[in-house]
């Protein structure tokens, strides 16, 4: 090789123009009023129309969470938008703060209100 130097700045370049874009590429995390959007539209539904889209699922989604209190594992953003969101499995000690997760499930609650599952949850700032 003549240019063995070249060669490995041209790799170094490669490389780090790859994890750039792949970090870019990323999608943003869903926000709690995208989720709120997603609850509302659900109401509206009927029988095999009520469904979570596919906006929704299985997509990461960052949140500032509290707990329910009373030994419930349930977290909510704000508790009178009844939507709720469960850990699994659970963050150890917390006492809320913000998360991230994907939404793996929704299930509806049988006062009206919303339950999304976050899989994969970790504490973020």
């Amino acid at each position: 090789m003549k240019h063995p130097a070249l060669i490995v700045v041209l790799a170094a370049a490669t490389l780090y123009s790859f994890t750039t874009t792949l970090a870019a590429a990323q999608p943003a995390p869903l926000t709690y009023s995208q989720l709120v959007a997603e609850a509302r539209r659900m109401e509206r539904l009927e029988g095999s129309e009520y469904v979570i889209s596919n906006e929704v699922l299985f997509k990461r989604a960052r949140l500032n969470l509290k707990p329910a209190g009373g030994g419930s594992d349930t977290l909510y953003v704000v508790k009178r938008d009844e939507i709720g969101f469960v850990c699994a499995p659970a963050v150890k000690k917390f006492k809320g703060g913000w998360v991230e997760g994907e939404i793996d499930k929704h299930e509806a609650g049988g006062d009206g209100g919303h339950f999304f599952t976050l899989s994969g949850c970790r504490r973020v700032e």
